[in-house]
């Protein structure tokens, strides 16, 4: 009987290893089928990183072809451009509609081997069970589904992190060079995949591995070196203080320069903001720092927004305040202490990769002066924070067993109670996402062809940019250049030549700063992310007789009110 009860026992495990990474395969393009439609979201920063993948495609090497005189990029490492122009020179095109719906696939693709690899990390450190919970947080999280309907490198780069740590723990014959495969790999797509290898090598400091973490650190300096000495080579070429235009390299510009450049401004979006002394650079950040425990907690479960929108909802629903905002603020720093307690029981078990990868990029991270993007920059650590959380709940019960052995399901009832939570705002979130944010688009490609698909975050200010830019399209020249807080969204949509306007406060200077462009257009959008109007509203009401309204539409704004303010494009007015 015995032997019968073990039979049965070891069937029923082996059931759910089978079941469980099936099942979370299975919702993993689940998620996906309500955007399969349409090409993969091109706009902010995916904008250039196509541009650099058609560069590539087109053999001019790594140029941002929207701006006159197609520079050279300083910013973005480069394997993410290069996975697009693989993509444009197997299609054969680099129209951005049909080489969105392939990267759209492409990107499904990596969303899936990114949940499979995260489910096969948590299971080296947790049972299914727990192991499933790790990947179902990934698999929900807010801005992991947001990122990946983004051509964006977050999901790629949080899948190379995930392979690295599971080809590194593993161990094996080719270990230590499938690891620097992935560290590499994860560096050529983010900049802070730096603190990868930094804890690899420090990883094997502390383990006096002396002879692997000099090749580990010779690596280190070797990658980042590289792309260093290319950015040095281009910031050192005759060509760079003499750009096609007079602001065409202001550090402000951000997309246009090195990320060590453009951080070393007080305010990266004020010109006249001037240089961070030493001190101020602590002090900001100490103060991004502070709000670390918040942050763990949105990492593991959704953006504060959604929180709030659902602790407003129930509260109109029971008639009554009964969840205060406090309530949120210690929910998610309670799950931030879980967090630090698992990555302190990985210490103390001598796993010293997990807890070193995030404390620098904690560091790191926290020198960057843009706070708001700090839910982006935390949504590839997710997998690890998830797993630090997994594994604090999963001592739980242990824990409260050795205080009184009848406490211990007490440790179970918690356990339950926080992985409920999560998953329930999870759901909560990802029911909101698909019912009010994913919205529909619709424009004309270049060739005059009718594109009608969803994405998220579409509003209505982003409708009547597209609509503008269609109108915009038909009625300039092909040498006219564009002024815009979306650039290389502009230059996809038109083909024109389109740049930021400058971040200068002095209108004299603003306009001075456009007519060595010399701008043809100017696109005065309103609600999107970047507000560039304080900058150019007062150039046009200053130069009225050299800046004409050709275009406006009314935007509706979220109380359905239409404001004074509107999408405007002015064109420039010849002597």
């Amino acid at each position: 009987m015995r032997t019968c009860g073990r039979i049965e026992l070891l069937a029923r495990r082996t059931r759910k290893e089978i079941a469980a990474p099936l099942i979370l395969v299975a919702l993993a393009i689940g998620v996906w089928l309500p955007r399969l439609r349409g090409p993969i979201d091109l706009r902010w920063d995916a904008g250039v990183y196509y541009t650099l993948g058609t560069s590539l495609a087109e053999n001019k090497g790594y140029r941002l072809l929207n701006e006159p005189g197609e520079i050279k990029a300083t910013q973005y490492p480069p394997l993410l451009p290069a996975w697009i122009a693989a993509h444009q020179l197997v299609l054969g095109t680099s129209d951005p509609t049909v080489v969105g719906r392939a990267l759209r696939l492409s990107f499904l693709l990596l969303f899936v081997g990114y949940i499979a690899a995260v489910y096969i990390l948590a299971r080296d450190y947790l049972p299914v069970e727990h192991a499933f919970g790790v990947t179902l947080v990934c698999l929900f999280n807010f801005y992991t589904s947001f990122l990946s309907d983004l051509c964006f490198p977050e999901i790629a780069f949080a899948l190379a992190t995930v392979m690295f740590l599971v080809v590194h723990l593993r161990g094996g014959r080719f270990s230590s060079f499938l690891a620097a495969l992935c560290g590499i790999a994860a560096y050529a797509l983010r900049s802070v995949g730096v603190c990868l290898l930094a804890a690899w090598a420090v990883d094997g400091l502390l383990r006096r591995q002396y002879t692997r973490a000099l090749l580990r650190l010779a690596l280190l300096a070797g990658v980042v070196g590289s792309w260093q000495l290319y950015i040095h080579s281009v910031e050192t070429e005759p060509t760079y203080p003499r750009p096609a235009y007079a602001y065409q390299r202001a550090d402000y510009l951000f997309y246009n320069v090195s990320y060590s450049r453009n951080i070393s401004l007080r305010d990266p979006f004020r010109a006249e903001s001037g240089r961070l002394s030493i001190t101020e650079a602590l002090g900001r950040s100490w103060e991004n720092i502070r709000q670390l425990p918040v942050r763990l907690g949105v990492a593991v479960t959704s953006d504060r927004y959604f929180w709030d929108a659902q602790r407003i909802a129930a509260n109109r629903a029971l008639g009554v305040t009964l969840v205060p905002a406090c309530v949120i603020d210690a929910t998610l720093i309670g799950l931030a202490s879980l967090i630090l307690v698992g990555l302190g029981l990985q210490v103390g078990r001598g796993q010293w990769i997990i807890p070193l990868y995030l404390a620098f990029s904690f560091v790191s991270l926290s020198a960057t002066p843009w706070p708001e993007q700090f839910t982006r920059y935390f949504a590839p650590l997710a997998p690890f924070l998830a797993l630090s959380l997994f594994l604090a709940l999963h001592t739980l019960p242990a824990v409260f067993d050795r205080v009184r052995p009848h406490l211990r399901r007490v440790g179970v009832v918690v356990t339950g109670l926080v992985v409920s939570a999560i998953l329930v705002e999870d759901g909560l979130t990802f029911v909101m996402m698909y019912r009010g944010m994913h919205q529909h688009v619709s424009y004309l490609d270049r060739s005059n062809q009718p594109v009608s698909y969803r994405l998220f975050f579409y509003k209505d200010a982003y409708r009547a940019l597209d609509a503008g830019l269609d109108w915009l399209r038909q009625h300039a020249k092909p040498a006219d250049v564009v002024a815009a807080s979306m650039p290389h969204w502009v230059y996809l949509r038109t083909g024109l030549k389109a740049v930021m306007p400058p971040f200068e406060t002095d209108s004299v200077r603003a306009q001075e700063l456009l007519e060595s462009v010399p701008v043809a257009f100017i696109v005065q959008d309103r609600g999107l992310d970047l507000d560039t109007r304080k900058y150019l509203d007062p150039v046009i009401q200053a130069f009225p007789e050299r800046w004409r309204l050709v275009y406006r539409d009314s935007i509706q704004d979220e109380a359905g009110n239409h404001p004074q303010e509107a999408f405007e494009i002015f064109q420039r007015v010849l002597p």
